[in-house]
């Protein structure tokens, strides 16, 4: 895919997008597999950022619109901050089932029903996981 952003522009849009949303984005106190797990998620965002695929709405937020080819959807998916209530879409799950819990909680992020995030495919999937992870941490 092109990019229609340059690097520099898209790592300021990051830290940004890191400072609005109050993440823990200062490397310094990082182990290493911490800092090899962060690198990882905020290199997919800024790609996504470079692609054109990922933007930042007026409050600070991020929504990325899906890029993969055989998208089941290509509405934007906006990251609101996570909250209580978000966190509470998990409750309905059963023990065992993390990845259920995960896309419950994300959906509820995102204000949007698991099968929209359940349907993304590839790079458009890892994406909205690096959000969420770093929404999260």
């Amino acid at each position: 895919m092109e990019c229609k952003i340059a690097k520099e522009v898209a790592e300021a849009e990051f830290e940004k997008w890191a400072e609005d949303m109050d993440l823990d984005h200062d490397t310094d106190g990082m182990d290493a597999e911490d800092l090899t797990a962060f690198n990882k998620q905020k290199n997919r965002i800024v790609r996504s950022i470079m692609q054109g695929a990922l933007v930042f709405n007026d409050d600070g937020e991020a929504v990325f619109t899906p890029q993969h080819k055989n998208a089941k959807s290509t509405d934007p998916i906006t990251f609101y901050e996570s909250d209580g209530a978000s966190l509470k879409a998990m409750d309905g799950k059963k023990k065992n089932q993390d990845m259920s819990k995960t896309f419950a909680v994300m959906a509820a992020m995102c204000k949007v029903p698991p099968v929209t995030l359940v349907n993304l495919i590839g790079p458009d999937r890892k994406v909205a996981m690096a959000l969420y992870a770093l929404l999260m941490d």
